[in-house]
């Protein structure tokens, strides 16, 4: 027989041991139940709608969050990392947690998420939302601030490549530079990464606020649309940056940066490559990018042989220690 909590589509703060039942709607009322680690302990977070009502949620551990779920806020609704260790998870997890499995259909939106970029400090590997093995995932509304590694770090997928991921109309806020990337994307296709805003993003030294960076030939990334994006105050070498590091990693293919606005950044778009003379495809494409303020250039090249045509500009530069600022013409990045 079916568990009588699947006819009644609202719990509240008290919830019977096991899985949820399919289709629950989850209340949380951060006045009355503010640590939603507590809330959901030992209980898989599968098949669920998680409302957080009013400000004050915190998270004690790590949150994995699984398949057909999603997590929203009425306004206002807030939910602060408290925990400190371990500092190699996200604060909220995408995925099994076991990684034997895929996640599919996940939203989250209408949320404040608050890292411990401010009290703890700069921690590489510890994102605010994480996403593996993963697919059909939108976030969107949200507001992500004082992240410690990443906003949003889209891993390797071991089951499944992440893709199909929106991230749309998010404010990404380091708050004091003391964290990596707004968005890291080490693995994925289909992605897009629409109208958001990035300020006060990345610590001397971190790519920026959108990383896209496989390391290894099993990591891909391709079918990427980078779009009406706005950027000011990133402290790391570039808005954008496309890194290709190692020499087994595979180059992002089919890669759209357009409408983007670049303020106060280092460099607006860096393609750098650790390895001279690797070859890029053909089909990067830059446009109606603009740039107000860009340090070191609005678009920088670095051991890369570049496509021509409305793609990337034909530009030679080959060299072992190859970080010089190259400044493109403004029919590129305009």
């Amino acid at each position: 027989m079916q568990h009588p909590l699947c006819f009644c589509c609202v719990v509240l703060i008290v919830l019977m041991s096991g899985s949820l039942c399919r289709a629950e709607t989850v209340i949380i009322d951060c006045l009355i139940t503010p640590d939603i680690y507590h809330f959901f302990k030992e209980r898989e977070i599968k098949n669920t709608q998680i409302k957080i009502i009013h400000p004050g949620c915190f998270l004690s551990h790590p949150l994995f969050i699984d398949s057909n779920t999603s997590l929203s806020g009425e306004k206002g609704a807030q939910i602060q990392q408290t925990f400190t260790l371990p500092d190699t998870v996200g604060v909220i997890n995408i995925s099994s947690g076991d990684s034997t499995r895929a996640v599919s259909n996940v939203q989250i939106s209408g949320v404040s998420f608050i890292g411990g970029a401010e009290k703890n400090g700069f921690a590489e590997h510890n994102p605010l939302i994480s996403i593996f093995n993963a697919h059909d995932v939108t976030l969107s509304n949200l507001n992500l601030t004082g992240f410690r590694g990443d906003g949003v770090y889209v891993g390797q997928g071991n089951v499944v490549s992440n893709h199909h991921i929106v991230i749309r109309n998010v404010i990404f806020d380091g708050v004091n530079f003391s964290n990596r990337n707004g968005i890291s994307i080490i693995d994925g296709h289909d992605i897009l990464i629409d109208g958001n805003r990035f300020t006060r993003i990345s610590r001397k030294g971190m790519p920026g606020s959108i990383d896209l960076e496989p390391n290894t030939s099993l990591q891909r990334i391709y079918n990427i649309m980078i779009s009406r994006n706005h950027f000011t105050d990133v402290h790391g070498m570039a808005a954008i940056v496309i890194s290709l590091r190692h020499a087994g990693g595979t180059v992002p293919d089919n890669v759209t940066i357009k409408g983007n606005i670049f303020d106060k950044v280092v460099r607006g778009i860096l393609i750098k490559s650790a390895i001279p003379k690797n070859q890029v495809n053909n089909n990067f494409h830059i446009f109606d990018n603009r740039s107000s303020s860009a340090s070191k250039g609005d678009y920088s090249i670095c051991n890369v042989n570049a496509a021509t045509g409305n793609n990337l500009p034909a530009i030679e530069k080959y060299s072992d220690s190859c970080w010089k600022s190259l400044r493109i013409n403004q029919d590129v990045l305009q």
